[in-house]
């Protein structure tokens, strides 16, 4: 099958590294992410297990069509029912771009009506639905079935947060862009609700991402459910039960604190953790190996304000003997540079409307 694994834009690099390090060879890397030719089985693997990915799309059918009535003909005669559940509601995205049909909902109820057609009927408007992806570009569409269903950043445990959290694709992101080898200590000394911690702390387990929850792909007629049992099997196997060494999450509001310990408990990784409240602006930081943060960015709080606080945080990394590994996000290359820290852009990517960008140095990558 034709496959695409969506990515949030700039992490298509991460992406292919991990499709790799899953046995799922990459066919094609484009802005937003990576295509691949695949069955069953990567599939569910890639649902499961990648860290960066947003979407796995499996792709239907591909034709062109100038008119209505072409789009309705060429979309009724796919293998719809390989791929759509009779009894499921559907929900489509559109997109189209320099096409001659450009009205998205006009778009959107014409494949309704096609797939309808296909099935024999009507389906239902109550349930989960089906996501349908629909893209259109220079009178070329192509309609793909999301096996995902809810973005895969939405792992099923992050159900309270702190201020501005980072996703958990990103944070995932960020932790494989800072070099750090998964076997050595860490710290977040701005945690927030522990998305960075948590993550890391799957990450050194191997504990798969998407361990925690379901994917619309469970419900295609296409799809073997004992193949998905199958591949989570094999990833509990390779599961680390317990971690040599400490990663460290800091804050210094106690509500934040609170919200990381609840949220580390449900992804089942509270043990491996070890959150205490404090202040990087009064206190020491632990001696780490790496340390991994997204502080606040400008748009966040004050100016003057936050430019201090990124120099604390740089003052007290750098008090830390060896000096670690540093990654960080933020949205504007001079906060980076008020940590005082040899720091270098790695990516650019999107946060919620923000473009933001990771910033990675020291330690043994200093000379880069």
């Amino acid at each position: 099958m034709d496959c695409f694994v969506a990515c949030r834009p700039g992490l298509e690099p991460l992406l292919v590294d991990e499709l790799g390090e899953l046995a799922i060879p990459a066919l094609q890397r484009v802005p937003g992410g990576v295509a691949f030719v695949g069955d069953e089985v990567h599939l569910a693997r890639a649902n499961l297990e990648l860290g960066v990915a947003s979407h796995v799309l499996v792709r239907v059918g591909r034709f062109e069509a100038r008119h209505f009535s072409e789009l309705v003909r060429r979309a009724k005669g796919l293998p719809w029912e390989r791929f759509v559940p009779r009894d499921a509601p559907l929900e489509l995205r559109v997109t189209s771009k320099r096409s001659r049909l450009f009205h998205t909902g006009a778009i959107a109820q014409r494949v309704v009506e096609a797939i309808d057609a296909a099935l024999g009927g009507a389906r239902p408007t109550t349930g989960e639905p089906l996501p349908i992806v629909v893209r259109l570009e220079r009178d070329l569409c192509e309609l793909s079935v999301d096996t995902s269903g809810a973005p895969l950043h939405r792992r099923g445990w992050r159900l309270q947060t702190a201020k501005a959290p980072l996703r958990e694709d990103l944070a995932w992101a960020l932790l494989r862009a800072s070099g750090w080898d998964r076997n050595s200590p860490l710290l977040d000394p701005m945690m927030g609700s522990g998305t960075l911690v948590i993550e890391a702390a799957a990450m050194a387990r191997g504990l798969a991402p998407g361990r925690d929850r379901t994917f619309a792909l469970e419900r295609l007629p296409m799809f073997d459910a004992a193949i998905l049992a199958s591949v989570r099997a094999a990833a509990r196997e390779r599961i680390r039960e317990r971690l040599p060494f400490a990663i460290h999450g800091r804050d210094a509001h106690p509500g934040a604190l609170a919200a990381a310990r609840s949220n580390a408990e449900r992804a089942g990784v509270l043990d491996d953790l070890q959150l205490a409240r404090a202040d990087v602006r009064r206190e020491a930081l632990p001696s780490v190996a790496t340390v991994v943060c997204n502080p606040p960015y400008g748009q966040r709080i004050g100016g003057a304000e936050v430019v201090a606080l990124y120099r604390a945080l740089g003052a007290a990394i750098h008090e830390i003997s060896p000096p670690p590994r540093v990654a960080l996000v933020t949205s504007e290359r001079a906060l980076a540079s008020a940590c005082g820290l040899p720091l270098r852009p790695a990516l650019l990517t999107d946060h919620g409307g923000t473009k933001v960008e990771f910033y990675v140095g020291g330690g043994p990558a200093a000379g880069d």
